[in-house]
C-alpha cells in the first residue's frame, strides 16, 4: 500500500478540546506539522471548521468539525490486520511489520488503529477504537484496542501499573551462552550519539528515573544469531532494543541500536530520497522482534484471558534460514 492519494481527515471536537484555538489543537493533537506549518496551512484554506475557512486563533466549540485537505504522500505500509479476538468490551489483533500503530510523520492513514477503524466500519461498527497498547513500526504482533471508554481506561490502566503479562519473540545478533539472563537499568537519551531518538542504559536509580529491567530465555542457538524469548517488566519505549543492544545483542535488522550514528543517518536518507530497499550492511529488513503474548484481565468478564500471535512469515523464514542443521 503507497502512493499518492487525495483525502480529507476529520476530526470532531469533545468537550475535552472544546475552548482553545484552532492552532492549539492541531499543534498538539497533530505533531507531524509544526506550528508555523500549521498556520500556512489553515491561511491557504487547507483546514477548515464546518466547512469554514478559519484563523489560528479561531476558537473550537463542542461538536465543530475540524477537516484538513491533504494530498497524503505516504510511504509503503503492510495493511494486514488479523483480527484475534472481539467482543464489546475489547479487540485484540496481529499488527504485520512495517505498519506504525498510529499516526506518525508522514504516516497519516497507513496506520493501524486508521486501518483497523475502516475494517470495523465496514462491518457496521461506527464507534471507534483507541489504542490500548502501541508497538514500534518495524515491530509485529499483539496490540489491544478498545470502542468502550469504560473498558479502555481499565485495560490501559493495567498496561501502566505492569499488571499485564507480556512476551517477546526476538533474533538477536550474536550467539548467546548463557541460557537466560537479564538486564536492569534506566532507560536515557544516547547524549552521546547524534540520533535525537537513541536511548541507551543509564544508571540505576539515577536521575529520579526508575530502573527496568527484561528477562531473556533462549530458545534456540542459530548460525551467528540466537533465538530469544523476552518478559519486560514493565513497557518503556525501546525496552527490549536498548536492553538487548547493552548486552551486546541487539536485534537482528535493527537500524538504530548495534548501529553507527553514521549508519543510521544514511538509511534515514534513503528513506527520505525514496528509496526503501534495505542497505547493504543491514541483515534482515527489519528488526526482528514480535509480540507474541499478552495476558490481561478482561474489564467485563474479570477474568484473565490470553492471547497469543505466531510468528509472521519474515521472520520464520529468517529463523529457518540461519538454523543449523543437525
Amino acid at each position: 500500500m503507497h502512493g499518492f492519494m487525495e483525502t480529507v481527515l476529520t476530526s470532531k471536537i469533545s468537550s475535552s478540546w472544546a475552548g482553545i484555538s484552532l492552532l492549539q489543537f492541531l499543534s498538539t493533537r497533530f505533531k507531524y506539522h509544526s506550528e508555523r506549518e500549521w498556520i500556512a496551512l489553515i491561511y491557504s484554506g487547507k483546514v477548515l471548521i464546518n466547512e469554514n475557512r478559519a484563523r489560528p486563533e479561531s476558537m473550537l466549540a463542542r461538536g465543530d468539525v475540524v477537516s484538513y485537505h491533504v494530498v497524503l504522500r505516504e510511504p509503503p505500509a503492510n495493511t494486514n490486520i488479523q483480527i484475534v479476538y472481539e467482543d464489546e468490551y475489547l479487540l485484540a489483533a496481529s499488527k504485520p511489520p512495517n505498519l506504525p500503530s498510529h499516526a506518525d510523520g508522514n504516516f497519516i492513514t497507513h496506520t493501524f488503529i486508521y486501518i483497523l477503524n475502516e475494517m470495523m466500519r465496514a462491518k457496521g461498527n461506527c464507534i471507534p477504537y483507541k489504542l490500548v497498547n502501541r508497538l514500534d513500526r518495524e515491530t509485529s504482533g499483539l496490540i489491544l484496542a478498545s470502542n468502550n471508554p469504560a473498558a479502555h481506561k481499565n485495560l490501559s490502566r493495567q498496561f501502566e501499573t505492569g499488571q499485564v503479562r507480556k512476551e517477546y519473540i526476538a533474533v538477536a545478533r550474536g550467539v548467546v551462552h548463557e541460557d537466560s539472563f537479564s538486564v536492569e537499568g534506566t532507560i536515557v537519551p544516547d547524549s552521546e550519539s547524534r540520533i535525537s531518538i537513541r536511548r541507551k542504559v543509564g544508571i540505576t536509580g539515577g536521575c529520579g528515573k526508575h530502573p527496568v529491567v527484561t528477562s531473556f530465555e533462549v530458545i534456540e542457538r542459530l548460525r551467528g544469531y540466537t533465538l530469544i524469548r523476552c518478559i519486560p517488566g514493565s513497557g518503556k519505549t525501546a525496552q527490549i532494543r536498548v536492553h538487548l543492544a547493552y548486552a551486546g545483542f541487539p536485534l537482528a535488522g535493527d537500524k538504530l541500536y548495534g548501529r553507527s550514528d553514521e549508519e543510521f543517518l544514511e538509511y534515514v536518507a534513503r528513506v527520505r530520497a525514496g528509496n526503501y530497499e534495505s542497505p547493504e550492511w543491514l541483515d534482515a529488513p527489519r528488526h526482528m522482534l514480535h509480540a507474541h503474548r499478552l495476558v490481561v484481565l478482561h474489564p467485563g468478564k474479570h477474568v484473565e484471558m490470553e492471547f497469543a500471535d505466531p510468528l509472521p512469515d519474515d521472520m520464520a523464514s529468517f529463523i529457518q534460514a540461519q538454523q543449523i542443521k543437525k
